[in-house]
């Protein structure tokens, strides 16, 4: 058995966009998304290997609204790591002119991607038997007292904002592959690709870059560039697209250093998150059929060199 452990936050959502209906009271947050995300890619990886994979979420759950719960262990998805707590309410609003998270907790105030104050800066941890970890928006690197295999990590973005390169170096020692949005990478440089190759550079680490509707740039440490377009889908909202991502590619992923699986994965990851852009909410990513072989051959990749 082969365990993909997903640290993230969990958060209550009212997602409003424009032209689309709202969706009030809906289960979000990294740990939500990348946990269904991970379930989906897990699904794909075990089929293809004959392997079995055990996705595992390990964070703070809001008592009394088992609804996320369910929604989560109806996809499969282990809770025993969990613990009880309160999460953030959330508005997400998307409109063409661009996207604005705040919070609905009097007094009802903007997230501010500069503030790092609340940025927990203690080492990371994970359990023995973790054979894959996502660290969604670490603080710091893992204490070394269990090392996975492959560690995957969605950079925090308020700490970029922050602290910039020195941030990302310091978690380059206990990382395997960094999959930064192309918010993320025009903190660093203007041009996200740019930025990308520097991250590459910089860290010696894998990178994969999600770059919205023009897909994923792969980078591995070894070198090399592949570029993974996403097939047409309907798009409805965004919400949780790059968590998702973030989940299925580390769930499919098996060696971190071979360019064919780093890439593989990134295939797998971009059919998956087609499920998230195509609904409100994580309904659509937890429920529905299987991702097909159909799917996946509709994922195109270029070698650029």
């Amino acid at each position: 058995m082969r365990t993909v452990e997903i640290q993230g936050g969990i958060s209550r959502d009212h997602l409003v966009t424009v032209g689309r209906p709202p969706a009030y009271d809906q289960p979000g947050g990294p740990g939500v998304y990348a946990a269904l995300g991970a379930a989906r890619g897990a699904a794909v990886a075990d089929a293809r290997a004959g392997t079995s994979t055990a996705v595992r979420l390990r964070t703070t759950l809001p008592v009394g609204e088992p609804d996320i719960r369910e929604l989560l262990t109806g996809a499969g998805v282990d809770l025993a790591t969990c613990t009880d707590g309160s999460v953030p309410r959330l508005w997400i609003l998307d409109a063409p002119e661009g996207r604005r998270v705040l919070s609905t907790t009097p007094p009802s105030h903007e997230l501010d991607e500069r503030d790092d104050e609340s940025i927990d800066r203690r080492p990371g941890t994970t359990s023995t038997d973790t054979d894959v970890l996502l660290r969604s928006a670490p603080g710091a690197g893992l204490d070394g007292t269990a090392r996975p295999a492959v560690v995957v990590v969605d950079p925090d973005q308020r700490a970029i904002a922050a602290h910039g390169w020195d941030y990302l170096t310091d978690l380059a020692a206990t990382t395997d592959v960094f999959v930064p949005s192309r918010v993320q990478l025009t903190q660093l440089h203007p041009d996200a690709r740019q930025a990308a190759h520097e991250l590459r550079r910089v860290t010696g680490r894998s990178v994969v870059a999600r770059l919205d509707a023009e897909g994923a740039l792969v980078l591995p440490a070894s070198g090399g560039t592949w570029h993974v377009l996403p097939a047409p889908v309907d798009l409805v909202d965004t919400t949780g697209a790059g968590d998702s991502h973030a989940g299925a590619l580390a769930a499919a992923l098996t060696t971190p250093d071979d360019p064919r699986s780093l890439v593989n994965a990134t295939v797998v990851a971009t059919a998956v998150v087609a499920r998230t852009l195509s609904g409100h909410g994580p309904e659509t990513l937890a429920t529905g059929p299987a991702v097909t072989d159909a799917e996946l051959a509709a994922v195109h990749v270029l070698e650029e060199d």
